[in-house]
């Protein structure tokens, strides 16, 4: 945001030398990477630029250049409804006390959640928000979770279940810590580090190099684990030395 008259209204100094508004903290920048004017940026969602305008005419923008008008424009209000794209403004305060959010990095209306799973930000669907926001409210059916790709939802631990993880099938992921997971997610790029393949392409799971039944001292140590698709996590259970009944895990992880 710029600083101009309305913003300046009920925005005061505190004694770390940033500014407040509400329950909001802002940093003073020197210079939007664009227009070169100096905004205030708010201290939990980082941006380079001092307003929604500036985002859209950086020549680092993928859009940049580009002329759309109407239903084909996404920040069109119509078009995002007919897209089903949640706004930023609209719904982070009903999600934001039990989920991760953010401001997508180029279309700054629009809202970003984390994958319960993976761990990677993406923008659901309005629906989706919607859901999520009955279950919390005892509303609706399920939890409403946010996942970014049916095999993440498929692959998570906890997706349909009411009392006990998902059990006893071989290649999940149930055993590893959902922090640990999603850490060896990011540091591989959520890339198989077997065969390629990415998160987009197929489901991924992590994979203890040394078993936990033989090295439960390294089990949440990341630099133990890595990150295989589906198919590449089954391959190497079928490896000498790391067949499942060898590790005494016979029925499952």
């Amino acid at each position: 945001m710029k600083i101009c008259w309305d913003n300046l209204e009920g925005l005061r100094l505190n004694r770390s030398g940033n500014f407040n508004k509400g329950s909001t903290t802002y940093i003073e920048m020197e210079s939007c990477i664009v227009c070169g004017y100096p905004y205030l940026m708010d201290k939990y969602q980082p941006t380079e630029f001092c307003s929604f305008r500036c985002t859209r005419s950086g020549s680092r923008n993928s859009m940049y250049g580009v002329r759309m008008h109407g239903m084909n424009n996404p920040n069109y209000r119509g078009g995002v409804k007919k897209l089903g794209i949640p706004l930023y403004e609209t719904y982070a305060h009903q999600i934001s006390y039990v989920e991760e959010i953010q401001r997508d990095s180029i279309n700054l209306r629009w809202l970003q959640v984390r994958c319960v799973y993976c761990g990677r930000w993406f923008t659901p669907t309005t629906d989706n928000v919607q859901k999520r926001i009955k279950a919390l409210d005892g509303r609706g059916s399920g939890e409403g979770r946010f996942y970014c790709s049916n095999d993440c939802k498929k692959a998570c631990p906890i997706f349909g279940q009411h009392k006990y993880p998902k059990g006893f099938k071989p290649a999940t992921s149930r055993e590893v810590q959902p922090e640990l997971r999603q850490l060896v997610f990011e540091r591989d790029d959520y890339i198989c580090q077997k065969c390629g393949k990415t998160v987009e392409e197929v489901q991924i799971q992590c994979h203890h190099i040394d078993p936990v039944s033989q090295n439960p001292i390294e089990s949440a140590d990341m630099d133990n684990c890595i990150t295989l698709c589906k198919k590449c996590h089954k391959e190497v259970h079928k490896q000498g030395g790391c067949k499942y009944h060898e590790l005494g895990c016979e029925g499952g992880l």
